[in-house]
């Protein structure tokens, strides 16, 4: 399985290729250079995870496409434009890569979802949900308790035609 993966990856054109994005200033590709490359993306995954909604399962696809997405978007431009464009190129290519990687999360998210035996919505989406089911809940509550139509509401004691409170 891992044989085809190897053989392209160590590929001397694909390294020549994706060098300029995992190099370092002197043009070798170090532990140093792809925590550099990468660490930045793997810190706003973690954020992604800390701010999702929802089980492990749901932080971890969070973090994953988020990581992902702005790594590889950022590489892969700075790869296109041979480093031409420096920095900019890998800011603008991952959030282009994040974008991406945030809609690959959610299409994995609503993947998860169904197989657990849910509708098939986002973390988001589900907490969106039942939020509004409670918020619902409440205005007819509220609705109810402002007509009088809940019986043993204290709006009753200051109605003068039950002969309570006001003479």
């Amino acid at each position: 399985m891992l044989g085809p993966i190897r053989r392209f990856a160590m590929n001397p054109k694909v390294l020549n290729f994706i060098r300029p994005a995992l190099a370092n200033d002197v043009g070798k590709i170090t532990v140093g250079s792809l925590a550099g490359r990468f660490a930045p993306d793997a810190a706003f995954g973690a954020l992604a995870a800390f701010q999702t909604p929802g089980d492990f399962g749901d932080k971890a696809i969070a973090f994953g496409s988020s990581t992902l997405g702005g790594g590889l978007g950022g590489a892969g431009l700075t790869a296109l434009t041979r480093g031409k464009l420096g920095m900019v190129g890998e800011l603008v290519g991952g959030f282009g890569g994040d974008y991406l990687g945030m809609m690959a999360g959610d299409t994995l998210a609503r993947g998860k979802d169904r197989l657990m035996g849910g509708e098939g919505l986002t973390a988001w989406e589900r907490m969106g949900a039942e939020q509004q089911a409670q918020y619902a809940k409440e205005l007819e509550q509220q609705i109810l308790t402002q007509y009088g139509i809940i019986p043993g509401t204290r709006e009753q004691y200051a109605d003068p035609s039950t002969g309570y409170g006001v003479a």
